[in-house]
């Protein structure tokens, strides 16, 4: 008698992506060199992966009005080149220095279009802006602490941040 194996096509399916067949990641591009910021020597160094992961994303201050409607908002969208700022896990908000943090793991700058990049180890990173010389993040997570971000295996996370003190929504 001659055995046969069935396979279920969803069991193939989550096989070839934990493989990580079928999978799209973000390619970085020359365009994302010349911009990437670049994170101090002291800076972790990534975990061994298939693909580069990390946060990036671009910090701009808004001013104006920025009221959602039927005509094109008046305001202003200035992009910041300023230093960005990584901590380990999720961080209760403070003044600073950043580098006395126990859960401070880098800085990078972002460029003069107000794009960042840096690479991390697949964690959980809380990723703030330093503006006018204090730090600033306008998202929190409900329990008091700034808003945290997921970074997984092979893929960039994409974290914008906008300074909103001077707009109106």
């Amino acid at each position: 008698m001659k055995a046969s194996i069935r396979i279920a096509p969803v069991a193939v399916l989550v096989a070839l992506l934990a493989a990580g067949d079928g999978c799209s990641r973000p390619t970085p591009t020359a365009a994302d060199a010349a911009t990437t910021a670049t994170a101090p020597a002291s800076a972790p160094a990534s975990a061994p992966s298939a693909a580069p992961q990390g946060v990036r994303g671009t910090v701009v201050r808004l001013a104006g009005n920025h009221m959602p409607g039927p005509r094109p908002t008046a305001g202003t969208r200035t992009p910041l080149a300023v230093p960005v700022h990584v901590f380990r896990g999720s961080v209760h908000p403070f003044d600073g220095p950043a580098v006395s943090h126990p859960a401070y793991v880098t800085t990078v700058r972002a460029d003069a279009n107000g794009d960042y990049q840096v690479l991390l180890p697949p964690a959980t990173y809380t990723v703030v802006a330093e503006i006018d010389g204090k730090l600033y993040l306008n998202a929190f997570d409900g329990r008091g602490n700034w808003f945290a971000v997921a970074v997984t295996p092979g893929k960039w996370t994409s974290w914008n941040i906008a300074e909103t003190s001077k707009a109106a929504f």
